[in-house]
């Protein structure tokens, strides 16, 4: 804006005050970071940006920026405008779904639903969220290379498509729900496998933790985590369940109750006893119930660590658990005391000890520090000769081992596989020695916490096939 200064000029009695007066408009510049992009002004200007305006101090302007497949722009150009005003076009997006009417917002701004057209920022720093109701919700960066039609395919939301961590605590136990892949097919295609049933049916608000076999192979003592909402907020608890394991959706019935966390199951070897972990006096804490008649409630443990993952020698005499102190950074232990009672005594570091039949040996997992892994190892009853059993190259965790009956086996969960291009959890077999290592179930989805059945051949475990936890029953196919 061009200026000139004026002084005081006297005629007889008149005074003039002159001051500073616009002599010109201003100058201002529309730009834009888009090529052939399009100005028309207020006054009928037309051109290509950059384009130059003159505005005066009493009287403002319009500038209407404009592009094909892009969001047109109107902007108010005052003299307070600064001199180059730089116009940025949102590229207009037609974005459907499967299922239709899916909500779309940008940058967490509600745009409506899906199909429909929005204006996005395409420099690289914008988000389309698309979301439905009991469906898995997708995000998608937008670019130049982003096609202006964009189709969004929204996976079926389940129970199966979280992982419930259930973490020890001071008070308790604190659960942590993660994403984990889920995928809807059911079918096994493994040549090690002759059939699969899926045995349970459950809600999406229940998530199957783990599970003990009774002997005589009919009945699934089963940990439950239910997710509920009270005063607005989510909350857990899990009780054990009893199931028939001869009829898929057979009716289930309450082994324990109440307001805790009562988990990890495993029963005694002559079916009588029932050992878990529980909350119900504040720490988790190992706790056993009479099998027959569903009472006889009593605590086993009361340390000042948290005990779970209890298992009873085939004699009855032992009971082995891992202990941990909460909020340790510590590795979990295992431990033993004999079973009517007295002192407990620490046998190595490791968690999830299993008895072989004979109760000379214990499978137990033990973690590789330096690699951050997960291996399986066995050793003798009283905690001599450890031996790692799991091999193999690269990055993987082998867990949750189980013996056969006769003991000549070892199933367990194991994510040394890759299907789909994702490395997931299936069912692996081998021998007692580590040897003749087999994969059983191939699905792309979170297979664990295998159980052997009396015959040997037919195996329980856990799964989230169909993106619900359910417990799912393989014959192993024995001639391969």
């Amino acid at each position: 804006m061009k200026q000139i200064g004026l002084k005081t000029v006297t005629f007889g009695v008149l005074s003039v005050v002159t001051g500073t007066i616009l002599t010109a408009g201003c100058k201002v510049m529309i730009t834009s970071p888009q090529k052939e992009v399009s100005v028309t002004t207020s006054d009928g200007v037309q051109g290509s940006a950059p384009t130059e305006m003159r505005v005066w101090w009493w009287s403002d302007k319009k500038a209407t920026v404009s592009k094909s497949g892009y969001e047109t722009v109107t902007r108010r150009i005052t003299s307070a405008s600064p001199s180059i005003v730089n116009v940025a076009l949102k590229r207009e997006f037609n974005v459907k779904t499967n299922p239709d009417g899916a909500v779309l917002a940008v940058d967490g701004d509600q745009k409506g639903n899906a199909p429909m057209t929005v204006a996005i920022d395409d420099s690289g720093s914008s988000t389309l969220q698309v979301s439905k109701k009991g469906y898995v919700p997708k995000q998608l960066a937008i670019n130049t290379e982003t096609p202006k039609d964009i189709f969004v395919e929204l996976d079926q939301d389940g129970s199966g498509r979280s992982l419930l961590n259930l973490i020890p605590n001071q008070n308790g136990i604190t659960v942590r729900k993660v994403a984990i892949f889920a995928d809807t097919e059911l079918g096994e295609t493994s040549p090690n496998v002759a059939s699969t049933k899926r045995l349970t049916a459950q809600p999406q608000n229940e998530y199957i933790q783990d599970f003990s076999l009774l002997p005589d192979g009919k009945s699934l003592v089963t940990c439950i985590v239910e997710e509920y909402e009270k005063d607005g907020k989510i909350e857990y608890r899990s009780n054990l369940w009893i199931l028939d394991t001869s009829k898929a959706g057979a009716p289930r019935r309450a082994a324990t109750s109440g307001n805790y966390f009562d988990i990890t199951p495993n029963a005694s070897v002559d079916g009588k006893t029932l050992y878990f972990s529980s909350t119900r006096n504040g720490r988790l804490s190992i706790w056993n119930l009479n099998m027959k008649s569903m009472s006889g409630l009593r605590l086993v443990t009361s340390a000042n660590t948290a005990d779970y993952l209890p298992a009873l020698s085939p004699d009855a005499s032992m009971l082995l658990y891992t202990a941990i102190i909460p909020g340790s950074a510590n590795p979990s232990y295992l431990w033993f005391r004999p079973a009517e009672g007295g002192m407990p005594g620490q046998l190595r570091e490791g968690y999830s000890p299993k008895w072989n039949p004979d109760g000379k040996q214990l499978l137990f997992v033990k973690g590789d520090r330096a690699k951050n892994q997960a291996k399986i190892w066995v050793m003798d009853a009283d905690g001599g000769n450890p031996t790692q059993l799991s091999v193999g190259n690269g990055e993987f965790n082998d867990i949750d081992p189980q013996w056969s009956v006769d003991g000549t086996k070892i199933v367990f969960a194991s994510n040394r596989g890759t299907i789909k291009g994702k490395q997931n959890y299936d069912i692996w077999m081998m021998d007692a020695d580590g040897q003749h290592l087999t994969q059983l179930t191939t699905n792309s989805s979170c297979d664990d916490k295998p159980v052997f059945a009396p015959d040997g051949k037919t195996i329980f475990f856990r799964s989230n096939r169909g993106l619900v936890w359910d417990i799912w029953v393989m014959q192993v196919n024995e001639n391969k």
